[in-house]
Protein backbone atom coordinates (compact mmCIF):
# COMPACT_ATOMS: atom_id res chain seq x y z
CA UNK A 1 0.00 0.00 0.00
CA UNK A 2 2.85 2.39 0.85
CA UNK A 3 4.47 1.67 -2.55
CA UNK A 4 1.26 2.54 -4.41
CA UNK A 5 0.97 5.74 -2.39
CA UNK A 6 4.54 6.69 -3.35
CA UNK A 7 3.87 6.08 -7.05
CA UNK A 8 0.64 8.08 -7.03
CA UNK A 9 2.30 10.97 -5.21
CA UNK A 10 5.53 11.34 -7.20
CA UNK A 11 4.69 12.61 -10.71
CA UNK A 12 8.21 11.94 -12.04
CA UNK A 13 8.14 8.30 -10.94
CA UNK A 14 4.62 7.95 -12.32
CA UNK A 15 5.80 9.28 -15.68
CA UNK A 16 8.72 6.85 -15.86
CA UNK A 17 6.47 3.92 -14.98
CA UNK A 18 3.88 4.98 -17.58
CA UNK A 19 6.53 5.07 -20.33
CA UNK A 20 7.97 1.73 -19.21
CA UNK A 21 4.52 0.14 -19.12
CA UNK A 22 3.71 1.49 -22.61
CA UNK A 23 6.94 0.01 -24.01
CA UNK A 24 6.29 -3.36 -22.39
CA UNK A 25 2.65 -3.51 -23.57
CA UNK A 26 3.03 -2.14 -27.11
CA UNK A 27 6.44 -3.50 -28.09
CA UNK A 28 6.02 -6.66 -26.03
CA UNK A 29 2.65 -7.54 -27.54
CA UNK A 30 3.99 -7.01 -31.08
CA UNK A 31 7.04 -9.15 -30.34
CA UNK A 32 4.87 -11.87 -28.79
CA UNK A 33 2.70 -11.97 -31.91
CA UNK A 34 5.75 -12.21 -34.18
CA UNK A 35 7.30 -14.94 -32.05
CA UNK A 36 4.27 -17.18 -32.48
CA UNK A 37 4.56 -16.91 -36.29
CA UNK A 38 8.25 -16.40 -37.07
CA UNK A 39 10.15 -17.73 -34.09
CA UNK A 40 12.12 -15.98 -31.39
CA UNK A 41 15.17 -14.81 -33.38
CA UNK A 42 13.43 -13.80 -36.61
CA UNK A 43 10.57 -12.26 -34.66
CA UNK A 44 13.03 -10.12 -32.69
CA UNK A 45 14.76 -8.94 -35.90
CA UNK A 46 11.47 -7.99 -37.52
CA UNK A 47 10.24 -6.22 -34.36
CA UNK A 48 13.60 -4.44 -33.97
CA UNK A 49 13.63 -3.23 -37.57
CA UNK A 50 9.99 -2.14 -37.45
CA UNK A 51 10.49 -0.19 -34.24
CA UNK A 52 13.48 1.75 -35.55
CA UNK A 53 11.82 2.38 -38.89
CA UNK A 54 8.94 4.04 -37.03
CA UNK A 55 11.41 6.00 -34.90
CA UNK A 56 13.25 7.07 -38.06
CA UNK A 57 10.09 8.39 -39.71
CA UNK A 58 9.02 10.15 -36.53
CA UNK A 59 12.48 11.73 -36.18
CA UNK A 60 12.29 13.00 -39.76
CA UNK A 61 8.91 14.65 -39.08
CA UNK A 62 10.29 16.19 -35.88
CA UNK A 63 13.36 17.37 -37.77
CA UNK A 64 11.44 19.02 -40.62
CA UNK A 65 8.73 20.72 -38.55
CA UNK A 66 10.78 21.35 -35.35
CA UNK A 67 8.29 19.56 -33.11
CA UNK A 68 8.48 16.76 -30.58
CA UNK A 69 11.65 16.48 -28.53
CA UNK A 70 13.19 19.79 -29.61
CA UNK A 71 16.18 21.67 -28.26
CA UNK A 72 16.28 25.18 -26.81
CA UNK A 73 14.81 27.94 -28.96
CA UNK A 74 16.24 31.38 -29.79
CA UNK A 75 16.95 33.58 -26.78
CA UNK A 76 18.99 36.57 -25.66
CA UNK A 77 22.17 35.85 -23.74
CA UNK A 78 23.79 38.54 -21.58
CA UNK A 79 27.40 39.26 -22.51
CA UNK A 80 28.24 41.84 -19.85
CA UNK A 81 26.87 44.85 -17.98
CA UNK A 82 28.85 48.09 -18.27
CA UNK A 83 28.53 51.76 -17.40
CA UNK A 84 31.03 52.71 -20.12
CA UNK A 85 30.34 51.14 -23.51
CA UNK A 86 34.04 51.26 -24.32
CA UNK A 87 34.47 48.41 -21.85
CA UNK A 88 32.02 46.15 -23.68
CA UNK A 89 33.20 42.79 -24.98
CA UNK A 90 31.31 43.35 -28.26
CA UNK A 91 33.08 45.51 -30.80
CA UNK A 92 29.98 47.05 -32.49
CA UNK A 93 28.73 48.14 -29.07
CA UNK A 94 31.93 50.06 -28.34
CA UNK A 95 31.08 52.40 -31.22
CA UNK A 96 28.16 53.75 -29.14
CA UNK A 97 30.29 55.10 -26.30
CA UNK A 98 30.12 58.72 -27.51
CA UNK A 99 26.41 58.64 -28.42
CA UNK A 100 24.22 60.31 -25.80
CA UNK A 101 20.92 58.77 -24.78
CA UNK A 102 19.02 61.64 -26.37
CA UNK A 103 21.18 61.81 -29.51
CA UNK A 104 20.53 60.19 -32.86
CA UNK A 105 21.89 56.69 -33.44
CA UNK A 106 24.38 55.47 -36.05
CA UNK A 107 22.89 54.03 -39.22
CA UNK A 108 23.43 50.38 -38.26
CA UNK A 109 21.69 50.80 -34.88
CA UNK A 110 17.99 51.32 -34.23
CA UNK A 111 15.58 51.25 -31.32
CA UNK A 112 13.16 48.36 -30.97
CA UNK A 113 10.66 47.08 -28.43
CA UNK A 114 11.29 43.46 -27.49
CA UNK A 115 9.82 42.00 -24.30
CA UNK A 116 12.24 39.06 -24.41
CA UNK A 117 15.27 41.39 -24.45
CA UNK A 118 13.92 43.45 -21.56
CA UNK A 119 13.10 40.39 -19.44
CA UNK A 120 16.59 38.98 -20.05
CA UNK A 121 18.07 42.33 -19.05
CA UNK A 122 15.99 42.45 -15.87
CA UNK A 123 17.05 38.92 -14.94
CA UNK A 124 20.71 39.90 -15.36
CA UNK A 125 20.76 42.89 -13.03
CA UNK A 126 17.87 42.33 -10.60
CA UNK A 127 18.42 39.96 -7.68
CA UNK A 128 15.89 39.24 -4.96
CA UNK A 129 16.82 38.53 -1.37
CA UNK A 130 17.34 34.79 -1.80
CA UNK A 131 19.35 34.94 -5.05
CA UNK A 132 22.63 33.01 -4.84
CA UNK A 133 24.36 35.60 -7.04
CA UNK A 134 24.36 38.01 -4.10
CA UNK A 135 27.11 35.86 -2.55
CA UNK A 136 29.41 36.07 -5.58
CA UNK A 137 32.61 38.06 -5.28
CA UNK A 138 31.83 39.86 -8.55
CA UNK A 139 28.07 40.28 -8.65
CA UNK A 140 25.89 41.88 -11.33
CA UNK A 141 23.04 42.40 -8.87
CA UNK A 142 22.66 46.15 -9.15
CA UNK A 143 18.98 46.39 -8.18
CA UNK A 144 16.59 44.58 -5.90
CA UNK A 145 13.46 45.11 -8.01
CA UNK A 146 12.46 46.33 -11.46
CA UNK A 147 10.73 49.32 -9.85
CA UNK A 148 14.10 50.82 -8.88
CA UNK A 149 15.11 51.89 -12.39
CA UNK A 150 13.80 53.19 -15.68
CA UNK A 151 14.61 51.63 -19.07
CA UNK A 152 15.76 54.49 -21.26
CA UNK A 153 15.97 52.67 -24.58
CA UNK A 154 16.58 49.28 -26.17
CA UNK A 155 18.93 49.20 -29.16
CA UNK A 156 19.56 46.52 -31.76
CA UNK A 157 22.01 45.85 -34.59
CA UNK A 158 22.87 42.95 -36.90
CA UNK A 159 20.79 39.87 -37.60
CA UNK A 160 20.76 40.26 -41.40
CA UNK A 161 19.98 37.09 -43.33
CA UNK A 162 22.30 35.91 -46.13
CA UNK A 163 23.18 32.82 -48.15
CA UNK A 164 26.62 31.42 -48.82
CA UNK A 165 28.34 31.82 -52.20
CA UNK A 166 26.06 34.71 -53.13
CA UNK A 167 23.04 32.48 -53.77
CA UNK A 168 20.09 34.74 -54.74
CA UNK A 169 16.94 34.95 -52.70
CA UNK A 170 13.91 33.60 -54.55
CA UNK A 171 11.02 31.18 -54.04
CA UNK A 172 13.19 28.12 -54.78
CA UNK A 173 16.13 29.06 -52.56
CA UNK A 174 13.84 30.26 -49.74
CA UNK A 175 12.28 26.80 -49.54
CA UNK A 176 15.21 24.47 -50.23
CA UNK A 177 18.34 26.42 -49.25
CA UNK A 178 18.21 27.84 -45.70
CA UNK A 179 19.75 31.23 -45.12
CA UNK A 180 22.13 32.13 -42.32
CA UNK A 181 21.99 35.00 -39.86
CA UNK A 182 24.74 37.43 -38.98
CA UNK A 183 25.46 38.13 -35.33
CA UNK A 184 22.66 40.11 -33.68
CA UNK A 185 23.29 42.30 -30.64
CA UNK A 186 21.07 44.30 -28.31
CA UNK A 187 21.78 46.91 -25.67
CA UNK A 188 19.33 47.80 -22.91
CA UNK A 189 20.19 51.11 -21.28
CA UNK A 190 18.66 52.02 -17.93
CA UNK A 191 19.11 54.44 -15.05
CA UNK A 192 18.15 54.32 -11.39
CA UNK A 193 15.39 56.36 -9.77
CA UNK A 194 16.01 58.84 -7.00
CA UNK A 195 15.20 57.75 -3.48
CA UNK A 196 11.48 58.34 -2.94
CA UNK A 197 10.64 61.01 -0.41
CA UNK A 198 8.59 60.05 2.59
CA UNK A 199 4.96 61.16 2.20
CA UNK A 200 2.32 61.16 4.88
CA UNK A 201 -0.30 58.69 3.67
CA UNK A 202 -2.96 60.60 5.62
CA UNK A 203 -2.54 63.66 3.42
CA UNK A 204 -4.83 63.98 0.40
CA UNK A 205 -4.24 65.58 -2.97
CA UNK A 206 -6.14 68.88 -3.05
CA UNK A 207 -7.10 68.38 -6.73
CA UNK A 208 -8.20 64.74 -6.81
CA UNK A 209 -8.95 64.13 -3.14
CA UNK A 210 -6.92 60.91 -3.23
CA UNK A 211 -3.93 59.89 -1.13
CA UNK A 212 -0.61 61.33 -2.26
CA UNK A 213 1.63 58.86 -4.11
CA UNK A 214 5.34 59.58 -4.46
CA UNK A 215 6.36 60.08 -8.09
CA UNK A 216 9.48 58.26 -9.24
CA UNK A 217 12.13 60.55 -10.68
CA UNK A 218 15.23 59.46 -12.59
CA UNK A 219 18.47 60.25 -10.78
CA UNK A 220 20.39 62.24 -13.36
CA UNK A 221 23.61 61.74 -11.39
CA UNK A 222 23.28 57.94 -11.39
CA UNK A 223 25.28 55.99 -13.99
CA UNK A 224 23.56 54.67 -17.08
CA UNK A 225 23.86 50.89 -17.06
CA UNK A 226 24.06 49.14 -20.43
CA UNK A 227 23.17 45.46 -20.58
CA UNK A 228 24.88 44.04 -23.68
CA UNK A 229 23.28 40.90 -25.12
CA UNK A 230 23.78 38.61 -28.10
CA UNK A 231 21.06 36.61 -29.82
CA UNK A 232 21.49 32.86 -29.45
CA UNK A 233 19.72 31.15 -32.34
CA UNK A 234 19.24 27.99 -30.28
CA UNK A 235 19.24 24.42 -31.56
CA UNK A 236 15.60 23.37 -31.88
CA UNK A 237 16.28 20.81 -34.61
CA UNK A 238 19.45 19.27 -33.17
CA UNK A 239 17.73 16.67 -30.97
CA UNK A 240 15.24 15.58 -33.67
CA UNK A 241 18.15 15.31 -36.12
CA UNK A 242 20.09 13.07 -33.73
CA UNK A 243 16.99 10.92 -33.18
CA UNK A 244 16.45 10.56 -36.93
CA UNK A 245 20.11 9.76 -37.67
CA UNK A 246 20.48 7.26 -34.84
CA UNK A 247 17.17 5.59 -35.67
CA UNK A 248 18.15 5.40 -39.32
CA UNK A 249 21.38 3.65 -38.40
CA UNK A 250 19.55 1.14 -36.20
CA UNK A 251 16.97 0.56 -38.95
CA UNK A 252 19.77 -0.04 -41.47
CA UNK A 253 21.42 -2.49 -39.08
CA UNK A 254 18.17 -4.46 -38.76
CA UNK A 255 17.68 -4.51 -42.54
CA UNK A 256 21.28 -5.68 -43.00
CA UNK A 257 20.83 -8.62 -40.62
CA UNK A 258 17.54 -9.59 -42.27
CA UNK A 259 19.23 -9.51 -45.66
CA UNK A 260 22.12 -11.63 -44.36
CA UNK A 261 19.59 -14.14 -43.06
CA UNK A 262 17.87 -14.28 -46.45
CA UNK A 263 21.22 -14.82 -48.16
CA UNK A 264 21.96 -17.73 -45.83
CA UNK A 265 18.57 -19.29 -46.58
CA UNK A 266 19.11 -18.88 -50.33
CA UNK A 267 22.51 -20.54 -50.07
CA UNK A 268 21.00 -23.48 -48.16
CA UNK A 269 18.22 -23.87 -50.75
CA UNK A 270 20.66 -23.75 -53.65
CA UNK A 271 22.88 -26.34 -51.98
CA UNK A 272 19.87 -28.58 -51.33
CA UNK A 273 18.67 -28.20 -54.93
CA UNK A 274 22.06 -29.02 -56.45
CA UNK A 275 22.37 -32.09 -54.24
Amino acid sequence: MSTLALVSWDPILTGYLAVLLAIVVLCGSTYLLLVTNLGARLGFLVAWTGLWSWMFLMGLVWWVFAIGWIGPGPSWQTVNVVTDLRGSLVEPVRDLHDVAVTASLPEEWHEFNDADARSTSDASIVCSGGDSRLLDAVSTCYFGATTEFEVLRVLETGGERYRLLGIPDNAFTSYFIPSRSRARYAVVQLQAYEAAAEIDRNLLDTDTGKALVPQAQIDQNAPVYSVVMVRDQGSKRLRPALVAIFSGLMFSLGCYHLHRRDQALWAVREAAGSA
